[in-house]
């Protein structure tokens, strides 16, 4: 019954939307504003101890500013099929490759170690989500991955938004 349920809102969501994610924000202020909540829902889950919803919202965060990165210079992970989910192990792959080249402009902001720990955290991150029932999680493991969340992403923010302003500065002299 459960599967018959899951089966017929796949091809619910399918046929309604072809396959793509419903609701994506498009526009650049209304994603400034959506960014802001969720920071703000961030700070104050952590603040009220929800550590599994702050856990998500940071885990939601990376994967934006991973893609953002991307999409700066033009380095977005082509999918395969429309509306493919892109993982952020792909993305953090490819930042890192992009950051391994000496003259590249990203590696003057997003360091290998930086995808590294980002890497060992959303392992860390599934480990504890995807198994939340099966193994013993204390509060006080769930406060040091959300903290450690936190911080990847206030850096993630600070240096997606540095490298932003940096490849728009280059864009705009290279126009004059």
């Amino acid at each position: 019954m459960v599967f018959k349920v899951f089966a017929y809102l796949c091809l619910n969501y399918i046929g309604k939307t072809g396959g793509k994610m419903a609701g994506l924000v498009e526009d650049n202020q209304q994603k400034y504003r959506n960014y802001k909540e969720q920071m703000g829902r961030l700070k104050k889950a952590m603040s009220s101890e929800f550590y599994l919803e702050a856990i998500f919202i940071a885990y939601a965060v990376l994967e934006d500013r991973t893609e953002a990165v991307l999409r700066y210079e033009g380095n977005e992970i082509v999918s395969k099929h429309d509306g493919e989910f892109i993982s952020i192990n792909r993305k953090l792959n490819k930042i890192s490759k992009l950051a391994e080249n000496k003259k590249s402009l990203i590696k003057r902001y997003i360091s290998q170690e930086l995808c590294l720990d980002t890497e060992a955290w959303v392992y860390e991150r599934n480990s504890v989500i995807h198994a939340l029932l099966k193994r013993k999680t204390t509060t006080e493991e769930l406060i040091e991955y959300a903290e450690k969340g936190c911080t990847l992403c206030k850096t993630w923010s600070n240096k997606s938004t540095s490298y932003r302003r940096m490849v728009e500065k280059l864009k705009k002299e290279k126009d004059e």
